[in-house]
Protein backbone atom coordinates (compact mmCIF):
# COMPACT_ATOMS: atom_id res chain seq x y z
CA UNK A 1 0.00 0.00 0.00
CA UNK A 2 3.39 2.64 0.70
CA UNK A 3 3.95 2.00 -3.16
CA UNK A 4 0.33 2.62 -4.09
CA UNK A 5 -0.26 5.85 -1.47
CA UNK A 6 2.93 7.34 -3.31
CA UNK A 7 1.72 6.81 -7.03
CA UNK A 8 -1.39 7.84 -6.25
CA UNK A 9 -0.21 11.31 -4.22
CA UNK A 10 2.24 12.08 -7.60
CA UNK A 11 -0.32 11.49 -9.99
CA UNK A 12 -2.95 13.58 -7.97
CA UNK A 13 -0.49 16.38 -7.35
CA UNK A 14 0.62 16.12 -11.22
CA UNK A 15 -3.15 16.26 -12.29
CA UNK A 16 -4.15 19.31 -9.87
CA UNK A 17 -1.03 21.09 -11.39
CA UNK A 18 -1.90 21.11 -14.39
CA UNK A 19 1.85 19.15 -15.23
CA UNK A 20 2.21 15.92 -17.45
CA UNK A 21 2.09 16.14 -21.34
CA UNK A 22 3.26 12.65 -23.81
CA UNK A 23 6.50 12.16 -22.01
CA UNK A 24 4.61 11.73 -18.40
CA UNK A 25 1.69 9.56 -20.58
CA UNK A 26 4.72 6.80 -21.69
CA UNK A 27 6.24 7.47 -17.79
CA UNK A 28 3.48 5.99 -16.55
CA UNK A 29 2.87 3.36 -18.91
CA UNK A 30 6.04 2.34 -18.02
CA UNK A 31 5.62 2.63 -14.32
CA UNK A 32 2.13 0.88 -14.24
CA UNK A 33 3.92 -1.74 -16.14
CA UNK A 34 6.67 -1.83 -13.38
CA UNK A 35 3.78 -1.82 -10.87
CA UNK A 36 1.99 -4.68 -11.58
CA UNK A 37 4.82 -6.67 -11.64
CA UNK A 38 5.70 -5.92 -8.14
CA UNK A 39 2.59 -6.03 -6.97
CA UNK A 40 2.34 -9.65 -8.38
CA UNK A 41 5.43 -10.76 -7.66
CA UNK A 42 6.01 -9.10 -4.26
CA UNK A 43 3.08 -7.14 -2.91
CA UNK A 44 0.15 -8.51 -3.11
CA UNK A 45 1.34 -12.14 -4.16
CA UNK A 46 -0.95 -12.41 -6.48
CA UNK A 47 -1.06 -13.91 -10.36
CA UNK A 48 -0.78 -11.36 -12.88
CA UNK A 49 -4.23 -12.40 -14.36
CA UNK A 50 -6.08 -10.38 -11.28
CA UNK A 51 -4.88 -7.37 -12.41
CA UNK A 52 -7.81 -7.96 -15.70
CA UNK A 53 -4.88 -9.02 -17.87
CA UNK A 54 -5.33 -12.75 -19.12
CA UNK A 55 -4.78 -12.43 -22.47
CA UNK A 56 -6.95 -14.66 -24.55
CA UNK A 57 -9.14 -14.76 -27.50
CA UNK A 58 -12.17 -13.35 -25.08
CA UNK A 59 -10.13 -10.77 -23.87
CA UNK A 60 -8.87 -9.22 -27.33
CA UNK A 61 -13.00 -9.90 -27.80
CA UNK A 62 -13.53 -7.83 -25.70
CA UNK A 63 -11.26 -5.00 -26.04
CA UNK A 64 -12.76 -4.92 -29.59
CA UNK A 65 -16.54 -4.38 -27.94
CA UNK A 66 -15.17 -2.02 -25.85
CA UNK A 67 -13.27 0.32 -29.05
CA UNK A 68 -17.01 -0.23 -30.69
CA UNK A 69 -18.77 0.64 -27.92
CA UNK A 70 -17.47 3.81 -27.34
CA UNK A 71 -17.11 4.64 -31.18
CA UNK A 72 -20.69 4.25 -31.18
CA UNK A 73 -21.44 6.32 -28.23
CA UNK A 74 -19.07 9.21 -29.47
CA UNK A 75 -20.36 9.22 -32.83
CA UNK A 76 -24.24 9.48 -30.53
CA UNK A 77 -23.15 12.32 -28.79
CA UNK A 78 -21.80 13.95 -32.43
CA UNK A 79 -25.09 13.42 -34.15
CA UNK A 80 -27.25 14.93 -31.10
CA UNK A 81 -24.98 18.20 -31.18
CA UNK A 82 -25.59 18.06 -34.92
CA UNK A 83 -29.40 17.53 -34.97
CA UNK A 84 -29.54 20.50 -31.74
CA UNK A 85 -27.24 23.04 -34.57
CA UNK A 86 -24.79 23.33 -31.98
CA UNK A 87 -21.84 21.71 -33.70
CA UNK A 88 -20.23 22.15 -37.45
CA UNK A 89 -18.20 19.70 -38.43
CA UNK A 90 -16.36 20.25 -42.01
CA UNK A 91 -14.29 17.22 -43.38
CA UNK A 92 -11.34 19.76 -45.17
CA UNK A 93 -8.57 17.40 -43.49
CA UNK A 94 -9.45 14.61 -45.93
CA UNK A 95 -7.60 16.59 -48.74
CA UNK A 96 -4.71 16.72 -46.84
CA UNK A 97 -4.21 12.87 -46.05
CA UNK A 98 -0.65 12.80 -46.90
CA UNK A 99 2.22 10.26 -45.30
CA UNK A 100 2.39 13.02 -42.85
CA UNK A 101 -1.22 13.22 -41.65
CA UNK A 102 -1.04 9.39 -41.36
CA UNK A 103 2.20 9.42 -39.23
CA UNK A 104 0.19 11.82 -36.84
CA UNK A 105 -2.59 9.97 -36.58
CA UNK A 106 -0.93 6.84 -35.85
CA UNK A 107 1.53 8.58 -32.66
CA UNK A 108 -2.10 10.20 -31.65
CA UNK A 109 -3.31 6.17 -31.42
CA UNK A 110 0.05 5.20 -29.45
CA UNK A 111 -0.43 7.66 -27.09
CA UNK A 112 -3.98 7.76 -26.38
CA UNK A 113 -2.79 3.76 -25.83
CA UNK A 114 -0.57 4.87 -23.43
CA UNK A 115 -2.96 6.71 -21.94
CA UNK A 116 -5.53 4.61 -21.72
CA UNK A 117 -3.49 1.29 -20.55
CA UNK A 118 -1.53 3.17 -17.98
CA UNK A 119 -5.08 4.95 -16.22
CA UNK A 120 -6.97 2.08 -16.56
CA UNK A 121 -4.50 -0.28 -14.84
CA UNK A 122 -3.90 1.85 -12.24
CA UNK A 123 -7.28 3.55 -11.28
CA UNK A 124 -9.50 0.37 -12.35
CA UNK A 125 -7.81 -2.65 -12.06
CA UNK A 126 -4.89 -2.57 -9.50
CA UNK A 127 -6.62 0.44 -7.15
CA UNK A 128 -9.95 -1.07 -7.23
CA UNK A 129 -8.99 -4.65 -6.46
CA UNK A 130 -6.57 -2.94 -3.57
CA UNK A 131 -9.21 -0.76 -2.42
CA UNK A 132 -12.15 -3.64 -1.94
CA UNK A 133 -9.56 -6.01 -0.20
CA UNK A 134 -8.67 -3.66 2.01
CA UNK A 135 -11.96 -2.17 2.79
CA UNK A 136 -13.31 -5.71 3.28
CA UNK A 137 -11.10 -6.81 5.78
CA UNK A 138 -12.36 -3.86 8.00
CA UNK A 139 -15.36 -5.97 7.96
CA UNK A 140 -17.46 -3.85 5.17
CA UNK A 141 -19.80 -6.08 3.22
CA UNK A 142 -17.69 -7.27 0.00
CA UNK A 143 -20.59 -5.67 -2.15
CA UNK A 144 -20.36 -2.37 -0.33
CA UNK A 145 -16.54 -2.17 -0.46
CA UNK A 146 -16.80 -2.68 -4.22
CA UNK A 147 -18.85 0.09 -4.33
CA UNK A 148 -17.09 2.30 -2.30
CA UNK A 149 -13.45 1.44 -3.55
CA UNK A 150 -15.11 1.60 -7.32
CA UNK A 151 -16.42 5.33 -5.92
CA UNK A 152 -12.86 6.52 -4.61
CA UNK A 153 -11.05 5.42 -7.53
CA UNK A 154 -13.25 7.15 -10.17
CA UNK A 155 -13.40 10.32 -7.73
CA UNK A 156 -9.55 10.48 -8.18
CA UNK A 157 -9.56 9.42 -11.63
CA UNK A 158 -11.41 12.93 -12.25
CA UNK A 159 -9.23 14.95 -9.58
CA UNK A 160 -6.29 13.77 -12.01
CA UNK A 161 -7.91 16.07 -14.68
CA UNK A 162 -8.37 18.80 -12.64
CA UNK A 163 -5.19 20.98 -13.84
CA UNK A 164 -5.96 20.39 -17.52
CA UNK A 165 -6.71 23.22 -19.99
CA UNK A 166 -10.43 24.30 -19.57
CA UNK A 167 -10.97 21.77 -16.60
CA UNK A 168 -13.79 22.91 -14.36
CA UNK A 169 -15.94 21.48 -11.34
CA UNK A 170 -18.69 20.22 -13.73
CA UNK A 171 -15.52 18.25 -16.20
CA UNK A 172 -14.10 16.62 -13.14
CA UNK A 173 -17.31 15.23 -11.80
CA UNK A 174 -18.23 14.29 -15.73
CA UNK A 175 -14.99 12.13 -15.56
CA UNK A 176 -15.19 10.87 -11.97
CA UNK A 177 -19.12 9.31 -13.29
CA UNK A 178 -16.79 8.33 -16.40
CA UNK A 179 -14.34 6.39 -14.20
CA UNK A 180 -17.69 4.73 -12.43
CA UNK A 181 -18.70 3.94 -16.16
CA UNK A 182 -15.70 2.20 -17.28
CA UNK A 183 -15.27 0.54 -13.91
CA UNK A 184 -18.35 -1.43 -14.41
CA UNK A 185 -17.48 -3.60 -16.91
CA UNK A 186 -14.49 -4.41 -15.13
CA UNK A 187 -16.51 -5.29 -12.47
CA UNK A 188 -18.88 -7.78 -14.08
CA UNK A 189 -15.44 -9.28 -16.23
CA UNK A 190 -13.00 -9.14 -14.11
CA UNK A 191 -10.82 -7.79 -16.69
CA UNK A 192 -9.49 -4.58 -18.07
CA UNK A 193 -10.75 -5.24 -21.73
CA UNK A 194 -13.45 -3.56 -22.11
CA UNK A 195 -12.92 -0.66 -20.09
CA UNK A 196 -9.29 -0.48 -22.15
CA UNK A 197 -11.13 -0.53 -25.55
CA UNK A 198 -13.63 1.98 -24.13
CA UNK A 199 -11.24 4.53 -23.02
CA UNK A 200 -8.80 4.26 -25.87
CA UNK A 201 -11.58 4.62 -28.31
CA UNK A 202 -13.48 7.36 -26.59
CA UNK A 203 -10.69 9.41 -26.45
CA UNK A 204 -9.32 8.15 -29.84
CA UNK A 205 -12.78 8.92 -32.00
CA UNK A 206 -14.00 12.42 -29.84
CA UNK A 207 -10.38 13.94 -30.90
CA UNK A 208 -8.58 12.37 -33.99
CA UNK A 209 -11.51 11.44 -35.80
CA UNK A 210 -14.21 13.78 -34.57
CA UNK A 211 -12.05 17.04 -34.10
CA UNK A 212 -12.97 17.57 -30.56
CA UNK A 213 -11.19 18.56 -27.69
CA UNK A 214 -9.72 15.53 -25.47
CA UNK A 215 -9.48 16.94 -21.98
CA UNK A 216 -9.01 20.52 -23.04
CA UNK A 217 -6.11 19.17 -25.70
CA UNK A 218 -7.05 19.88 -29.08
CA UNK A 219 -4.76 17.36 -31.59
CA UNK A 220 -2.94 18.44 -34.10
CA UNK A 221 -4.17 15.74 -36.53
CA UNK A 222 -7.71 14.89 -36.86
CA UNK A 223 -10.03 13.75 -39.30
CA UNK A 224 -12.58 16.20 -39.09
CA UNK A 225 -12.56 19.62 -37.76
CA UNK A 226 -15.18 20.33 -35.52
CA UNK A 227 -16.39 23.87 -33.98
CA UNK A 228 -18.71 23.95 -31.40
CA UNK A 229 -20.89 26.87 -31.18
CA UNK A 230 -24.06 25.68 -28.99
CA UNK A 231 -24.34 26.19 -25.19
CA UNK A 232 -20.88 25.12 -23.45
CA UNK A 233 -22.95 23.58 -20.48
CA UNK A 234 -24.20 20.86 -23.01
CA UNK A 235 -21.51 21.26 -25.53
CA UNK A 236 -18.41 21.67 -22.89
CA UNK A 237 -16.74 24.54 -25.05
CA UNK A 238 -13.22 23.87 -25.29
CA UNK A 239 -12.99 21.36 -22.83
CA UNK A 240 -14.52 19.06 -24.43
CA UNK A 241 -18.04 17.05 -24.22
CA UNK A 242 -16.91 15.94 -20.82
CA UNK A 243 -17.21 19.25 -19.24
CA UNK A 244 -21.21 19.71 -20.51
CA UNK A 245 -24.38 17.80 -20.54
CA UNK A 246 -22.87 15.96 -23.75
CA UNK A 247 -20.49 13.94 -22.29
CA UNK A 248 -23.25 12.67 -19.58
CA UNK A 249 -25.34 11.99 -22.04
CA UNK A 250 -22.37 10.10 -24.35
CA UNK A 251 -21.53 8.19 -21.43
CA UNK A 252 -25.24 6.93 -20.39
CA UNK A 253 -25.38 5.86 -24.31
CA UNK A 254 -22.40 4.04 -23.59
CA UNK A 255 -23.15 2.45 -19.97
CA UNK A 256 -26.42 1.13 -21.99
CA UNK A 257 -24.58 -0.47 -24.49
CA UNK A 258 -21.96 -1.81 -22.22
CA UNK A 259 -25.29 -3.36 -20.45
CA UNK A 260 -26.24 -5.06 -23.84
CA UNK A 261 -23.07 -6.18 -24.74
CA UNK A 262 -22.43 -8.27 -21.11
CA UNK A 263 -25.85 -9.18 -21.33
CA UNK A 264 -25.72 -11.47 -24.44
CA UNK A 265 -21.87 -12.43 -24.01
CA UNK A 266 -21.05 -12.40 -20.25
CA UNK A 267 -24.27 -13.42 -18.49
Amino acid sequence: MVVTSILLLSITLFGLGGFGGYGFTFLMAIVMIGVLWLGSRKLDRRPISEYGLKLSGKWFQDFAAGNLLAALAMGGIVLINIGMGWIDITLENFGQLEDGFYLGLMNILLIMTAVSFWEETYFRSYLIKNLEEGLHIRKINRSLAVIAAVIISSALFGLTHLGNPNATWISTLNISIAGMVFAYPYIVTKSIAIPLGMHLSWNYFQGAVFGLPVSGNQFEHMLMVAETTGPETFTGGDFGPEAGAAGLLGLMILLTLNEVYLTVFHK
